[in-house]
């Protein structure tokens, strides 16, 4: 199918959002993400295993989860550090007490990680330039599903499908939640293999 070009674009929105780009050849580059106001999206529960994350509100209130616990952050409340293999996610913080008197403006929440390779961006361009290229109808959609599972396997980003049996211990858990969602990647990204879809295309990601 043809591709966008958007490989040199500072920022890729959807109707609920998105993110803009610091630029590529920064030392320490960072992606914004901004939830406009509204918008009950949120990034899903997942976690990364080659780097530690970092995120920091930059305007308006986020309800960010990390591992088991829950909270609203704002600007005041610094950087939040996500530790490798924890399941973790963010969105809007409307709907709670601390929250509530941001609801009139975008959510802008500033993203980067430990080492700072600049993948977090190419991962978000792809992710987003895939959704924004998807073509109509159910066989569309699944292509579109194919393809996110595929750029998730190349780009260190493993989404929460089950989060295993708790009363076998945490490590019991991790180790069958791994399992699963690897298992899922992986057999996704061979799928992708032999139909052409890719976790980085150059229609997407810049040069440099």
């Amino acid at each position: 199918m043809p591709r966008s070009i958007t490989r040199n674009e500072s920022s890729l929105f959807l109707d609920q959002g998105g993110v803009e780009f610091a630029d590529c050849r920064a030392s320490n580059p960072t992606s914004t993400v901004v939830f406009r106001v509204g918008t009950t999206t949120r990034t899903g529960l997942h976690w990364h295993e080659d780097k530690t994350e970092y995120v920091q509100v930059l305007q308006g209130h986020a309800l960010i989860t990390v591992g088991d616990k829950t909270a609203v952050f704002g600007p005041e409340d610094g950087i939040v550090t996500i530790p490798r293999f924890v399941i973790h996610q963010y969105g809007r913080a409307d709907e709670t007490e601390e929250g509530s008197p941001s609801q009139n403006a975008d959510l802008r929440i500033k993203e980067w990680t430990d080492p700072n390779d600049g993948d977090k961006a190419v991962f978000f361009r792809n992710i987003i330039s895939c959704i924004k290229d998807k073509e109509d109808g159910l066989w569309g959609g699944i292509v579109l599903l194919v393809s996110l599972f595929v750029v998730m396997h190349a780009h260190d980003n493993y989404p929460l499908f089950w989060a295993g049996p708790k009363f076998l211990g945490s490590r019991v858990q991790m180790t069958i939640r791994r399992m699963l969602t690897h298992g899922v990647l992986k057999m996704t990204a061979v799928i992708g293999y032999f139909t052409g879809l890719k976790g980085t295309y150059d229609e997407y990601t810049p040069t440099s």
